[in-house]
């Protein structure tokens, strides 16, 4: 197949950018031709169109943390990118989406969208919490896309509810963004700078949603705060804020960007991996940490697909609560060997997410909808923030841990 892909930006620590490189990287690997449509010039085995772009007030410097821009959707320059191709995919519901639709609906292509930004993305990159704002970014991203076309890739349930109760009564297949295949587990030699302190990571961008300060308030507060090292993996606009503030625990925190080799090494020799990020569609860094075996301690947001990683209650916090999550560092701490021995149960959870079987699972995608093999969506059967079906199944049950127990339940991958 040839998949023109339309993105905004091309390079960066954006999540939804990362997904998509991987994604482009196996399915040209597979002998698919690849076009991309973004801003800025990039190289690579693909063909590249690139689009003007720009800053919105209020987000440049977060913007320019990530390295990204928002595109511009020239009418002009879709027409030559699509020339030949046999489906368009459109990765964020902004500037660029609307224009992008109305030419591939004029010329013949067959279009879908992908859900990977929420309003609270934007919303926190201006370092500010509104309804208002919500509802308006809302009907915006629907008006650009997710009522446009037909058929939306969702990496979660969570996602693909989120979209249907704002009103898209487009088809939406959930597929996850997949586990790479980098990370799996190993017996790393764990680092002697670690000692024999317990140890907590965390990777991701340091930006206000992710909350890697709770983690440090966190720490603070729980009772063995003498023996815990915190790593905070990566870099932000909140990184010089956090090197500050992990100045106050006992055991000076690690706060900073790190190689992909060490980022497998702490992965597959930290005791327990700890995500506070309140906006996820799905979280990338939970998966990698699940690929390699680590078990997560995931703050439950409303706004957050991230909990479906969890492997029962014990694993969950109350999001921005710092005292309830230093009870559970505290509980975590004091059963280190039960920690250790649930790897092979966050082992056999990954599998769901493992990236051939997803990358499988959009190419049946592209094949269903070049077809006109899709309908319109119906109510989800699933709970949302729960971890995904088999998706190579039509229909099937699952055991599912809810509160601690398990639940039966049919689950269409699908719907």
């Amino acid at each position: 197949m040839k998949i023109a892909i339309v993105i905004d930006g091309w390079a960066g620590g954006n999540g939804a950018i990362v997904a998509t490189e991987r994604m482009v990287k196996e399915l040209t690997a597979r002998g698919h031709e690849i076009v991309i449509i973004s801003t800025g010039k990039h190289e690579g085995n693909f063909e590249h169109f690139e689009v003007p772009g720009f800053y919105l007030p209020g987000v440049k410097e977060s913007l320019e943390n990530m390295e990204f821009k928002f595109g511009k959707g020239v009418k002009s320059i879709y027409r030559k990118a699509y020339k030949g191709v046999d489906i368009v995919q459109i990765q964020f519901p902004m500037f660029m989406a609307r224009n992008a639709v109305k030419v591939a609906n004029k010329m013949g292509i067959p279009v879908i969208g992908s859900c990977h930004l929420q309003p609270q993305n934007i919303i926190s990159a201006m370092g500010k919490e509104s309804r208002l704002m919500e509802t308006f970014f809302v009907k915006w991203f629907n008006f650009n896309l997710f009522k446009k076309v037909k058929a939306v890739h969702c990496p979660s349930h969570f996602a693909a509810d989120m979209l249907q109760r704002e009103g898209s009564t487009a088809h939406m297949r959930v597929i996850s963004n997949g586990i790479p295949v980098e990370y799996t587990p190993s017996k790393a030699k764990r680092p002697d700078w670690f000692g024999d302190n317990f140890v907590i990571s965390n990777i991701g961008r340091h930006a206000m949603e992710k909350r890697q300060e709770l983690l440090i308030d966190g720490v603070l507060r729980s009772k063995y705060r003498d023996n815990i090292q915190l790593l905070l993996c990566g870099k932000g606009e909140d990184s010089e804020k956090l090197k500050k503030r992990g100045e106050e625990l006992p055991v000076k925190p690690m706060v900073d960007f790190v190689s992909m080799e060490d980022k497998l090494l702490y992965l597959n020799t930290s005791d327990l991996y700890l995500h506070s990020s309140v906006v996820e569609l799905e979280s990338l860094s939970c998966l990698e940490a699940i690929g390699c075996g680590l078990p997560c301690l995931i703050g439950n947001s409303p706004h957050s697909a991230a909990p479906q990683f969890a492997l029962d209650d014990r694993f969950l916090f109350e999001t921005d609560n710092a005292d309830d999550l230093a009870k559970k560092i505290d509980y975590w701490y004091e059963n280190r060997e039960t920690l250790a021995e649930l790897k092979q149960q966050t082992l056999q959870m990954a599998e769901y997410y493992r990236f051939n079987k997803c990358i499988n699972e959009m190419e049946e995608f592209y094949r269903d909808t070049i077809s006109g093999n899709i309908k319109e969506s119906r109510k989800p059967e699933s709970e949302t923030g729960k971890f995904l079906d088999d998706m190579e199944k039509e229909e099937q049950v699952v055991q599912v841990p809810v509160s601690g127990k398990e639940k039966q339940m049919p689950i269409s991958s699908k719907s």
